[in-house]
């Protein structure tokens, strides 16, 4: 019996959530970097410093291998082509959805971290990876977001408009400003005095 309950117990446990790992470019883009590696060959080997060329393909490929974000039940790693960054779930204050762009770890001190690879619809499977650490938004919550968003662009719109508007009613009042200024004060040889020009008929 106590067997029966001791094995029930060990296949009733939860098993942790896999890592999830995101990437800038698909592992499938390695496949146009060979691509480009044989296109520029024929240049390459004409011999001497052309053979530097390579390098192009190979830095190419070695930023697609190497940029990532992976998430897993104890912090956020984002990889960059010459380091790395870890973000526990600790310092982790929220993520900033961006409408056009990866989305932005929140650290306390609100500086932010972006994951590489991660996009809007990709906050799912790190809710997945994060073992319980963060939900996943409803799509009320995504809407208000994106809704809020929208203001936020379109009152920056008004404002530079409005800015707009004023230069071009300073600029204006700087040209009537100036042609007023302009205007010569000396009289006209035709304008003389009507005495001036009797006296000499």
């Amino acid at each position: 019996m106590s067997t029966e309950q001791g094995t029930t117990a060990g296949t009733t446990d939860e098993v942790p959530p896999r890592p999830a790992t995101f990437r800038a470019v698909p592992m499938p883009a390695l496949i146009a970097v060979g691509f480009v590696a044989i296109c520029i060959s024929p240049i390459a080997f004409l011999g001497g410093p052309w053979f530097l060329v390579f390098l192009l393909p190979l830095a190419l490929g070695w930023w697609v291998v190497r940029t990532r974000t992976t998430v897993d039940v104890e912090a956020l790693r984002v990889r960059s082509a010459w380091g790395s960054q870890r973000l526990a779930w600790d310092d982790l204050a929220t993520l900033r959805v961006v409408e056009r762009g990866w989305v932005r770890a929140v650290r306390g001190d609100e500086s932010e971290l972006a994951l590489v690879g991660v996009r809007t619809r990709d906050l799912g499977r790190v809710a997945q990876a994060s073992g319980g650490r963060i939900t996943m938004p409803t799509p009320e919550e995504v809407e208000d977001a994106a809704a809020h968003q929208r203001e936020l662009e379109a009152t920056r719109m008004r404002i530079a408009r409005l800015r707009e508007a004023e230069q071009q009613t300073d600029q204006q009042t700087d040209q009537q400003t100036d042609q007023q200024t302009e205007q010569p004060t000396d009289r006209d040889p035709a304008d003389a005095t009507p005495g001036e020009g009797s006296g000499r008929a």
